[in-house]
């Protein structure tokens, strides 16, 4: 029976621990690498003192750094529990439940020898058919623990602490769910996460699935989504509970146990009333999908069941009389049946695993229970052999052992075992003093190959590149692939950093050129960062990292080319992270405000209109530059929070500048593609004109060329409904992206904007003039107004106006300025309308 295998079957032969002055949130950092929910802390000698879960996480205070930074032996759990590793799983399941306790450490000798958890063993039964058989429906579900999307990130750690629930269902208050979960915690520790809205750190949206589907689907499901939780709704597709693996899984398993431990009991008992005649079992042989051998005190056997001779290939009148040894593979040497017989006769039974051969010669592994069955005097009458086939089991566990720790697509290493070789060399190179490299290579413009051909080609030409590294480098070399288009070499015993650059260079130029791919020429390039061992990290992870950083540097200096890794990446990195966490929290902290730089009339210079732009005051980094935090913006989707303050901060600004009869132009405000991308824009900008009362005719949006010819998120058909609302549109930067005229055409805009690049040396570069009298002759020709933006000169001013441009946005008139200091301009410059 699968329960009866020992525990140690089923463990992760890999601990991860740590000493016991590592700082929380490093601990926390290491279990997110190592995908572990526990971390066991160990004094230098390596004896276990305690250990700390993603339960213990939960228990820390966010809002307190030092908290997170305090020694984990101050917080973790001990002592450690152990297990004998010989232990069957059936002992070991009723262990945990005794215990109440998730993770268990297992020994041999004194020794540890791997660890394990609930998990673990509920996820290997046979339990299929109760899983196939039971819904959703009849699992007493633990009532609904939920908070709003409002809520503050340590409202929802009090409400997971005090419903005691593994997951928080997160409530975006429109019929649709986010989820927090022990694992999203134990990453807040990991950063040190601040105090902020839930919302912005859940996982949304939640995955759901029916009351009524059953636990085998909702098991795929998991395992598929690679997620240990789903929402539960019901059948008017409310939510009604969220359930995760190990729910499902202990549920089963106690009743999988309890008819287990029956069908043992009635096996035995009837075993005991067949002392006198082995008859009496025969429906019981028949029926069992082990393998039965009945022996006598000698070992000859007297009766086999079916599934014996399904195993074996031999019937029952090939074996009867004979003993097992016609089994006998020669694998096993006479000692170890020496010490099976003696183990037998003392102790009364014996279990392990051994190799027998078939009939037909092919080996094969089982499992073996035998125990004595004795009569009243205690003398052994029979023996009785269970035994279960192990050669499908050791040949999926080799399977899952390879996909573990190999890329399924290019069979390279995958990043667990490319990790753990590092790990090795560095291991090695203490012992040695030899250095070695670490390269982390991506291909260059991956992406765009991914989007246009597909993944099919993309996959391809992943396979491709990685039979290329074979064929490129030493056999020695180990090469990994560990994620997309990213890929891992560890060169041992390197020479100098000039032998390295070379060998690296001459790498890139054999990748480098055309491919032919699933009928496709590609062009491909790439990019390598280089850590070395032991000037650029003494762990490996810290080699990866710094590898990791010195390969976006190579991107940053124009791709196709590699880079060395320096100290000052990681700290330009940590100022970009940096950046990124007050990004998040500048809103909430009312750190960010709106400038507004009046558009004027070139001919009367009066105020025609302004143009709202964002400025950021952070109180300890001071004014962030737009260009530094709107593309950090842009790529982490915060554009579109911040976006939409703008628009309703300067929708609302306009508003009552109209009614004090200060303002009667347009307002203009830069949309973002990612707000397009949503797909969503038109009812918030309604829905902001409505709320601020601004008339649609003073507002004005602008987009870039590249916006507007984005075709996936179908800009033209929401720009169509934007200028249905009365909205005036205008592309901004004209000149600078890659607009098609013919679909410039199509647009529905009526201003081009034209960059200041162009006006900045217009009356000193004979191009820069014709490119603007160019774009001011197209516009006229189109129907568009002109804004000229960057007018810093009057002689700016009048080249414009002798072209035909008559508005303009400048340092001549005015730098962008906040709303009570435009007020005051506004005061001194007589207003019109546009």
């Amino acid at each position: 029976m699968t329960l009866q295998h020992a525990i140690a079957t089923l463990a992760s032969g890999s601990i991860l621990s740590c000493p016991p002055d590592t700082p929380v949130s490093v601990a926390a950092r290491m279990m997110l690498e190592a995908c572990c929910g526990s971390i066991v802390v160990m004094d230098a000698a390596g004896k276990a003192l305690g250990i700390w879960t993603e339960s213990d996480a939960l228990k820390m205070d966010m809002a307190c750094r030092a908290d997170l930074l305090q020694p984990v032996s101050g917080v973790m759990s001990a002592p450690v529990y152990t297990l004998d590793a010989d232990l069957s799983t059936h002992e070991a399941a009723v262990f945990f439940r005794q215990k109440q306790i998730r993770h268990v450490l297992l020994t041999r000798a004194d020794a540890y020898v791997g660890i394990v958890s609930a998990s673990d063993i509920v996820s290997r039964q046979g339990c299929e058919v109760f899983l196939r058989c039971t819904r959703l429906e009849s699992l007493p579900l633990a009532p609904l623990a939920t908070v709003p999307a409002r809520a503050s990130l340590s409202e929802a750690l009090h409400t997971l602490r005090h419903t005691r629930s593994d997951a928080l269902a997160i409530d975006y208050g429109d019929d649709s769910w986010g989820i927090l979960t022990l694992r999203d915690v134990l990453r807040l520790v990991a950063c040190m996460h601040d105090d902020v809205a839930v919302s912005q750190v859940c996982s949304y949206p939640m995955r759901s699935v029916s009351v009524s589907t059953s636990l085998l689907a909702v098991r795929q499901q998991l395992l598929k989504q690679k997620t240990r939780h789903l929402g539960v709704t019901a059948a008017d597709g409310r939510l009604q509970a969220i359930v995760g693996m190990v729910d499902i899984l202990y549920s089963i398993e106690y009743e999988f146990m309890s008819e287990l431990k029956q069908a043992l009991q009635e096996r035995d008992e009837a075993l005991l009333r067949s002392r006198q005649s082995l008859l009496l079992a025969e429906k019981v042989f028949d029926a069992a999908q082990d393998g039965i051998v009945v022996t006598d005190p000698a070992g000859v056997i007297q009766h086999v069941n079916a599934a014996f001779s399904q195993i074996t290939g031999y019937s029952r009148e090939e074996v009867l009389g004979n003993t097992p040894a016609m089994l006998n593979s020669g694998r096993q040497s006479s000692e170890f049946y020496r010490q099976f017989w003696d183990t037998l006769k003392t102790e009364g039974s014996w279990q392990g695993e051994l190799i027998n051969r078939r009939k037909n010669g092919v080996l094969y592994s089982e499992h073996l229970s035998i125990s004595a069955i004795r009569a009243p005097d205690g003398s052994v009458q029979h023996y009785v052999g269970v035994f279960s086939d192990l050669t499908q089991r050791k040949l999926a566990e080799q399977r899952m052992h390879y996909l573990a720790n190999h890329d399924a697509l290019t069979g390279l290493f995958n990043r667990t075992l490319f990790g753990e070789h590092v790990v090795d060399a560095v291991l090695r190179s203490k012992e040695t003093g030899m250095r070695f490299a670490l390269l982390y290579l991506n291909l260059d413009r991956f992406k765009l190959i991914n989007d246009t051909l597909g993944h099919q080609v993309g996959d391809a030409l992943l396979r491709e590149i990685a039979n290329k590294l074979k064929i490129l480098l030493p056999e020695r070399a180990c090469i990994a692939r560990l994620a997309g288009d990213e890929f891992g070499i560890l060169h041992e015993d390197v020479g100098s950093i000039g032998v390295i650059a070379a060998q690296v260079q001459q790498m890139l130029e054999k990748l480098t050129g055309e491919m032919q791919v699933e009928g496709n020429t590609l062009f491909v390039t790439a990019s390598i960062g280089i850590a070395l061992y032991p000037n650029d990290g003494l762990a490996a992870s810290e080699l990866l990292l710094n590898a990791d950083a010195a390969m976006h540097r190579a991107k940053g200096r124009g791709k196709n080319t590699f880079q060395f890794y320096t100290t000052d990446m990681n700290t330009r990195a940590m100022k970009r992270l940096e950046m990124e966490f007050a990004l998040h929290r500048a809103l909430e902290r009312q750190e960010l405000d709106v400038y507004y730089q009046p558009k004027v009339d070139l001919e009367s210079g009066r105020c025609c209109g302004a143009e709202a732009l964002v400025r950021w005051f952070h109180p300890e980094m001071g004014t962030v530059s737009p260009a530094d935090f709107i593309p950090l913006a842009e790529e982490t989707g915060l554009i579109a929070p911040i976006g939409e303050w703008v628009l309703r901060t300067a929708c609302l600004q306009a508003a009552q500048w109209l009614e004090q009869g200060l303002f009667s132009g347009r307002l203009a405000v830069n949309l973002s593609g990612r707000q397009f991308g949503a797909g969503n824009i038109v009812s918030v900008v309604r829905q902001i004109l409505d709320e601020t009362g601004l008339p649609a005719s003073h507002l004005e949006l602008e987009i870039t060329e590249s916006t507007a010819m984005d075709g996936d998120s179908d800009v033209l058909g929401q720009l169509v409904r934007l200028k249905a609302l009365g909205i005036s549109l205008a592309i901004d930067d004209f000149g600078t992206g890659y607009s098609s005229l013919a679909y410039l055409k199509k647009l529905p805009v009526s201003v081009v904007k034209i960059d200041q690049s162009f006006i900045k040396t217009l009356h000193q570069d004979a191009d820069d003039a014709a490119i603007t009298i160019a774009i001011i002759s197209m516009a006229h020709s189109l129907g568009l107004d002109i804004v000229a933006e960057g007018v810093e000169l009057e002689a700016h001013r009048a080249f414009l106006l002798q072209h035909g441009c008559r508005t303009a946005q400048g340092y001549l008139f005015s730098r962008p300025l906040p709303g009570r200091a435009l007020e005051n301009w506004l005061s001194g410059v007589a207003a019109m309308p546009v």
